[in-house]
């Protein structure tokens, strides 16, 4: 019975037509109010305005009419505005008018004082505590049968049943997408104060119908909501409306309002391109890629957990390209991770990584698929600050650490991680890839392949081509660079266009448009070394032939042979000579260049390259000459990758004795470059100038004897006087030859401060 006596029911009989999004709003809304027996609606006009509005859909009109016209009517008594506007409501009502929208458009007038709003909120708490003591048990099945229990939203359903959750969990799926919906259940949250999580467990335990440890696993720091960021649980807030916010994947699903499986998978996938390259492109790393890609395979097929695999190199290496080949390779359809949103804006690292989480529950089923996660290094570079922000609250990650290496081991969808670097990374996470590959510079078979793929044009001179490709520092996505280019250029003279392009890019990069293109006026002949010890060059190409590996020391004075030496063994081995300087490694900020000499190390390939350090007095020297700190950090970080390297290594200085002792140690060859012995520089001056060694008997007389007489004489001393004789393009007689050989060995004993004995 109503307060006027009617027998009609307060909820209307045709709760089946009322839109579903209203229905279930209300439905909560009701069910909130019930649960909390302290609310108080007499000091709360917001709080009141919203449920009002809220369970509007569910009146019976004729209550409404019977109740709320009398009751205004009675207000609308007397003179002045806002009677008018009263009286005006009444009229509305009595023609058809919505009852419940009249009471909520009056509350929304300006023009009505404090005292006139507060008889308006009294006779909506009345209508409200009408509603509640009228609800019957029958009227509660009448609507919970009426509102169901999924999801409303089409998309938030399919994403709960595509990715398994359980009830309680699209239940709050659901709760959070209502906030947006309908903006005056989103105002009554906000009015709900719990004081707290415990009173808000229960509360939602309650409206939920379920037990508090439901919802207390469903909004976890590390639940599948909260990881995949498809709600937000701020645990120490008082309002329920700040404790549970909907998270920023179930934005973007909101948003894109997908309808169909594809549709929602491509919420949170890049599009990824066919390959033009297979694994036989990479015939580096071929023999690891192939048991990598059967690998995948087999974990794809048998949904075994924990197959991870990480591709970690320099920038441009082409790791992206070989993922996609290992995804081909494995007969697999490469799925990758978004890193952007569809309207351009970046993702953050823990957005990525609960896109990942999130794909891993969507493709869970799915044996023809694998996932590829690129740039992660940012995911795993700060393993506590990354996890404090997916968590969402303040708790510390370096405690929790435990989750992300649950992801690693638990994924069903293997997986292909890419990452520029993996230098401080937790080794937690690292012992945890099953299949790590590293990815270095390709070797000069694979650029010259690179370059071939990307600039086919037959504008392009294949010598430009070779030209670039033996460059090692052009990665391969500066050559991809060059073609688009080209495209873009038709009517450009086309070798040009490359030429300038890669030159641009290369400067940009690494500060000179031009490798350092290795040029001598004079051809390097073995016969004009001079090595102190009993190793002559053949034996020890032979140990570096045979063992595959090996640290090399070259010291002594400049131009006596030291570079050439190493190009003659790298050719001989066939190897490419991989050759960097100090200056190149060596940075003004504290870190980095231990940074670039790890970086560098990673990018070489042990098994095709040599790698030549230049200038290495500066990297090794002594650590007891060390003036600050990180002087002797940068000496342990180049032994440790020394030490670690499985290659052949050369390190080459004109310093010796300024080196670390310690380093020294750890070179398996440590070879002494002298000047020319005299008949060395006899038989160099007659090939340079009679165009024979051996025509050295022939050279005349005080020529030769003054040659005898000038120990400090390098093959570079000779170098430079005909580089001299190019430059002038005149020939020069034994006589002007040894007359230059002098100028030299004046200048660099006044730069040594000692005699020349010239």
């Amino acid at each position: 019975m109503t307060k006027n006596g009617t027998n009609k029911r307060i909820l209307r009989a045709d709760m089946d037509k009322i839109d579903p999004v209203e229905l279930r709003a209300a439905h909560l809304a009701l069910r909130f109010w019930m649960c909390q027996d302290e609310l108080d609606l007499s000091r709360n006009h917001d709080l009141v305005r919203h449920l009002w509005c809220v369970c509007l859909p569910l009146w019976e009109r004729d209550v409404l009419i019977a109740e709320m016209a009398p009751r205004l009517q009675r207000l609308s008594t007397g003179e002045g505005m806002y009677s008018d506007i009263l009286r005006a409501s009444v009229m509305r009502i009595r023609q058809g008018g919505d009852a419940a929208q009249e009471a909520a458009r009056l509350m929304a007038y300006k023009q009505l004082s404090g005292r006139q709003c507060g008889d308006l909120m009294d006779l909506l708490v009345d209508m409200l505590g009408l509603m509640r003591e009228q609800l019957s048990s029958a009227d509660w099945q009448a609507l919970a049968l009426a509102d169901g229990q999924e999801p409303t939203h089409p998309s938030v359903r399919l994403l709960a049943e595509q990715a398994g959750f359980n009830r309680v969990e699209q239940c709050l799926l659901d709760m959070a997408e209502k906030r947006h919906a309908v903006l005056a259940f989103d105002g009554l949250l906000r009015g709900i104060d719990c004081n707290g999580m415990d009173t808000a467990m229960f509360l939602l335990a309650k409206v939920l119908a379920c037990k508090p440890l439901q919802v207390m696993q469903a909004v976890s720091a590390q639940s599948p909501l909260v990881t995949m960021k498809l709600l937000k649980f701020r645990k120490y807030s008082r309002d329920l409306d700040d404790m549970l916010e909907s998270g920023d994947e179930l934005h973007m699903v909101l948003v894109a309002e997908p309808a169909t499986r594809e549709e929602l998978l491509d919420v949170f996938l890049e599009p990824a391109s066919a390959s033009p390259w297979q694994l036989q492109d990479f015939p580096h790393l071929l023999d690891q890629a192939q048991r990598a890609a059967q690998a995948l395979r087999q974990a794809a097929t048998m949904a075994e957990p924990g197959v991870n695999a990480l591709l970690y190199g320099p920038p441009g290496t082409g790791k992206t390209e070989l993922a996609y080949s290992l995804a081909a390779a494995a007969g697999l359809r490469a799925c990758r991770v978004r890193t952007e949103t569809d309207e351009g804006e970046l993702m953050d690292r823990s957005e990525r990584l609960s896109a990942y989480v999130l794909l891993q529950r969507l493709l869970r089923h799915d044996r023809q698929c694998v996932l590829v996660f690129d740039e992660v290094e940012d995911v795993f570079d700060d393993a506590a600050g990354m996890l404090a922000a997916l968590l969402g609250n303040g708790e510390r990650a370096g405690s929790n650490k435990g989750w992300i290496n649950r992801t690693l081991e638990e994924n069903l969808v293997p997986a292909i991680w890419i990452t520029n670097q993996v230098r401080g990374m937790d080794q937690a996470f690292l012992r945890r890839f099953m299949l790590p590959m590293a990815v270095g510079t390709p070797p000069l078979v694979v650029r010259q392949r690179i370059a071939q793929v990307h600039l086919p044009d037959d504008r392009v001179p294949q010598a430009l081509r070779e030209q670039l490709a033996r460059d090692d520092k052009l990665q391969p996505a500066q050559f991809g660079m060059a073609s688009r280019l080209l495209k873009l250029l038709p009517g450009a003279d086309a070798a040009d266009a490359v030429r300038q392009g890669i030159a641009a890019s290369r400067r940009l990069l690494h500060g000179s448009g031009q490798p350092h293109l290795r040029q001598s006026a004079t051809e390097f002949d073995l016969e004009f070394l001079n090595l102190a010890g009993e190793l002559a060059p053949g034996r020890i190409m032979a140990a570096l032939q045979r063992s595959g590996q090996g640290r090399l020391c070259f010291f002594g004075p400049p131009g006596t042979g030291k570079t050439e030496f190493a190009h003659v063994l790298a050719e001989a081995l066939e190897r490419e000579l991989i050759v960097r300087t100090s200056a190149e490694l060596m940075s003004k900020w504290v870190g980095e260049t231990e940074q670039n000499i790890a970086r560098l190390f990673d990018s070489i390939d042990p098994q095709r390259s040599i790698l030549l350090l230049d200038e290495i007095d500066s990297l090794l020297r002594s650590r007891t000459l060390a003036e600050k700190s990180w002087e002797a950090t940068q000496v342990n970080q180049l032994l440790q990758c020394m030490e670690s390297f499985p290659g052949i290594l050369i390190a080459a200085t004109n310093l010796a004795d300024k080196l670390d002792a310690a380093a020294l140690r750890r070179f398996d060859f440590k070879l002494e470059f002298r000047p020319l012995k005299p008949e060395q520089r006899l038989r160099l001056l007659a090939r340079e100038t009679l165009g024979d060694a051996d025509r050295a008997s022939e050279l005349p007389a005080p020529v030769a004897e003054r040659l005898l007489h000038m120990p400090g004489l390098t093959a570079g001393d000779f170098a430079n006087v005909a580089r001299q004789r190019q430059l002038l393009g005149e020939s020069l007689s034994a006589e002007q030859y040894l007359r230059r050989l002098m100028v030299e060995l004046r200048f660099k004993a006044a730069e040594q401060g000692g005699v020349s004995g010239v």
